[in-house]
């Protein structure tokens, strides 16, 4: 039987005199509580610690319980609870405050679905920035949390992991961001959208909202090239990326800070793909055009190795050997910058 504070928010106020607030928030998070640090329409429990009362958001929380949004607690219902000694008390009877006036739904049943589903959403964002904020605690005594900043860009298509698509922590959507502890333990995945709406939370910037998720250029000569558009918010940067749909495999982006406005990088990123749709580095022969090249290094599933994108077309390491050798006793340099870097 699940325990009771299992899969709820909860809110603590004062500090407690039965060790500290983080030990309380440790111990919720073992039994798969969600501590929150807000009061909202989601949170189910309202913990008053010593000295609650004398915050301003004490009155919050006596409103919250006496109207039936929320349980408040004092400190002794709360341990008693969380060790399993007693059950937590109902909610109290709803109540509208006056002047208030309620309408029956038009469907109970879609209406009780959606709340259900918002609910769902906000306990699995709040989980998460709770294990970004405060980690929970490992049986070595250390403390896990998400390492944001060590995401690697786009992890493209989910693992294939028994054939099925791992999906998104928030959504169900397949996954294609996935977030580590930082000793190679995979603590969280998500799909692009949700990761981005957590990340814009965290970090208090702009959702990529008006960015598409494809755009078309057309050359003067009039062949058009289509790309897919991926913005993605880190924690110290964003990086908007495009991606060349079709046999062509260019793969264009550009970084910008956390203050940086999306649809600037927007145009930036435009110009890029016209300037790198006008230049050719390879001759139809497969040699290099003008004795330089640019591109960028992508894994090969079917191949089980890696393969160099130069014009948006693959070359294997031995494909390129004869551009080596051509040049033999000429000076080479070899340069890596991040996709979102331009390379002139």
């Amino acid at each position: 039987m699940p325990h009771p504070f299992q899969d709820k928010l909860i809110v603590f106020i004062g500090n407690p005199k039965r060790g500290t607030r983080q030990e309380a928030r440790d111990a919720l998070s073992i039994i798969g509580g969600v501590p929150d640090e807000r009061i909202t329409m989601f949170t189910h429990y309202i913990v008053a610690f010593n000295g609650a009362n004398k915050t301003k958001v004490y009155r919050k929380a006596v409103e919250h319980d006496e109207y039936g949004l929320s349980v408040l607690l004092n400190e002794e219902q709360f341990f008693d609870i969380l060790d399993g000694k007693a059950e937590p008390p109902a909610r109290k009877k709803p109540k509208l405050a006056e002047g208030v006036i309620m309408f029956p739904t038009f469907d109970q049943q879609v209406e009780d679905q959606f709340n259900e589903r918002a609910e769902q959403y906000v306990l699995a964002k709040k989980r998460i920035k709770s294990i970004a904020r405060y980690g929970i605690p490992t049986p070595d005594g250390g403390r896990t949390k998400a390492d944001f900043g060590a995401l690697e860009p786009l992890m493209r298509v989910a693992s294939f992991r028994n054939s099925v698509p791992d999906t998104c922590d928030i959504c169900g959507k397949p996954a294609t961001v996935y977030i580590g502890d930082g000793n190679g333990n995979e603590t969280a995945r998500f799909c692009l959208a949700c990761h981005n709406k957590m990340m814009a939370e965290l970090t208090e910037t702009d959702a990529p909202d008006n960015i598409p998720d494809r755009l078309s250029v057309k050359l003067s000569r009039g062949k058009t090239h289509n790309f897919m558009i991926e913005p993605e918010i880190f924690s110290n940067g964003k990086l908007l990326t495009a991606t060349e749909i079709g046999k062509a495999k260019r793969r264009i982006g550009v970084h910008g800070e956390l203050d940086e406005n999306f649809d600037d990088m927007f145009e930036t990123l435009k110009r890029r793909i016209k300037k790198a749709l006008s230049v050719t580095y390879m001759d139809p022969n497969g040699y290099f055009a003008n004795s330089r090249a640019v591109g960028y290094i992508d894994y090969n599933r079917v191949r089980d190795a890696h393969d160099i994108v130069i014009d948006g077309k693959p070359y294997t390491w031995d494909e390129l050997k004869k551009n080596v050798a051509a040049h033999e006793g000429w000076q080479i340099k070899i340069e890596f910058r991040d996709v979102g870097e331009e390379l002139v």
